[in-house]
């Protein structure tokens, strides 16, 4: 399957999203990430029960400004 690239201004991650192998560029904030890397990851924490279910059930789990602590293993520094 062939990589997807979306930009977006936001830490952005949404089960329309999942399995699209899709990579997410915040490029005004200089990272990027794999979209499904992380929700594979963090299954539980989207899962019923989870801390971020509510968010995910409702559509999509964001965050303005950086990204969450439990992503960090995950993001990459986009080189300029």
């Amino acid at each position: 399957m062939k990589t997807k690239y979306e930009i977006r201004n936001n830490f952005y991650l949404s089960p329309k999203y999942y399995g699209q192998n899709l990579i997410i560029r915040v490029e005004n904030q200089g990272f990027y990430y794999d979209h499904d890397e992380i929700v594979k990851a963090q299954k539980e924490r989207f899962s019923v029960g989870g801390s971020a279910y509510r968010s995910w059930s409702n559509g999509s789990y964001s965050q303005t400004n950086g990204y969450p602590y439990w992503a960090n293993d995950y993001i990459k520094k986009i080189k300029f």
